[in-house]
């Protein structure tokens, strides 16, 4: 089968994020754009992904846990995961990675966790717009010892690897890239929205091939190329 994604979605809890990005609206607004198959991946923290995967799950969109991590570097990377439960486990050890600086809401934004009825019941004191003390390779090893995957993210914007450091490193091996325009590079290349606001979920640019919407099929349709944007 033949499905369409956008695999780079923040909600409300990311301090850059426009506060109407709760589950009801966003799963209309995936709805109308005509996305089956996403990935929330706010910064730094997994906090809102469960509710997310309830709430699209009702809309018969399916997403896959994610969460986008800042290194030391300041490289931002995208961080694939196989379930809801792993993803909560990996998310507490990047939060005890963040400086232990409380988040100011009215000068880096508000940090906000929503319920299945677009509710807001708390918001996430750290700074999760903050750098991680972990090193690209430390990132790395760390997803690896959760089997999940690993993409640079927006390699050709601010924060991207490219951006930050003038070029993709060799090692440690990641499992694509993603890019808004022309890149050379030997994997799959996921284009994304990045969206951050409602107004900026768009039409999905991926098409995946997959015998399912699952973590499985992801990695396999990533390994093997077998996904394309148009």
């Amino acid at each position: 089968m033949i499905f369409k994604g956008d695999f780079h979605i923040h909600t409300c809890l990311s301090p850059c994020a426009d506060i109407t990005m709760v589950p009801g609206a966003m799963a209309s607004a995936f709805e109308k754009a005509g996305t089956e198959w996403v990935a929330i991946t706010d910064h730094n923290s997994c906090g809102n992904v469960e509710v997310f995967e309830k709430v699209l799950g009702v809309h018969g969109i399916k997403s896959i846990p994610g969460i986008e991590v800042q290194t030391i570097e300041e490289v931002h990377v995208l961080v694939y995961l196989k379930s809801t439960k792993i993803a909560m486990d990996f998310s507490n050890e990047i939060r005890r990675h963040l400086p232990n600086v409380e988040n100011d809401p009215e000068h880096f934004g508000y940090q906000l966790f929503v319920d299945e009825n677009d509710n807001f019941i708390g918001m996430e004191s750290a700074m999760l717009s903050a750098s991680t003390d972990l090193s690209i390779d430390d990132l790395w090893q760390m997803v690896k010892r959760y089997d999940g995957l690993f993409v640079y993210a927006h390699i050709d914007r601010m924060f991207g690897v490219v951006k930050q450091l003038g070029f993709i490193p060799e090692y440690p091996p990641f499992d694509a890239v993603e890019a808004k325009g022309d890149v050379n590079a030997n994997c799959t290349i996921l284009r994304s929205s990045d969206a951050h606001a409602l107004s900026q979920i768009e039409k999905p640019k991926m098409r995946i091939k997959a015998r399912s919407r699952t973590f499985d099929e992801f990695r396999k349709a990533l390994t093997r190329k077998d996904m394309w944007s148009f």
